[in-house]
């Protein structure tokens, strides 16, 4: 059966950034901001490939990825799933990363080609399962 998100789950995912936390070498949790996209199956996130959640990931690829809650604490999502290293992919070639963030990336100092070299590396995110309140 897998992974089934709810519709307001997938409204979510339209949303700039989320967390994804990953598990320091010391089992504490490591929560960072990313700009991710769903692709149907899958996060997909990028990142330079010599970041601290890349060595966090080699050792232990259980992450939870969540969504900031509205301003009362409510509408929580938390994912929780695997993480794996997907080689060959760049934000400028993958469906939907470009229409959703080419216009933030004068914001960091960057433009699709430099954005690619900087985040050099795919993370696929599998979903395994989520809860809501």
């Amino acid at each position: 059966m897998g992974f089934q998100p709810d519709e307001r789950l997938l409204s979510r995912f339209a949303e700039p950034v989320a967390w994804l936390t990953t598990v320091t070498p010391t089992n504490r949790p490591a929560p960072r901001p990313v700009w991710f996209v769903f692709d149907g199956e899958a996060l997909i996130v990028f990142s330079s490939s010599r970041a601290a959640k890349v060595r966090h990931i080699r050792a232990n690829p259980n992450v939870s990825f969540n969504f900031n809650t509205d301003a009362g604490g409510g509408d929580v999502y938390v994912i929780s799933g695997k993480a794996e290293f997907v080689e060959g992919i760049a934000a400028s070639t993958t469906p939907g990363y470009l229409e959703k963030y080419e216009k933030m990336y004068e914001g960091i100092g960057l433009d699709k080609s430099s954005f690619d070299a900087a985040y050099d590396l795919g993370i696929r995110i599998t979903p395994e399962r989520f809860w809501a309140l």
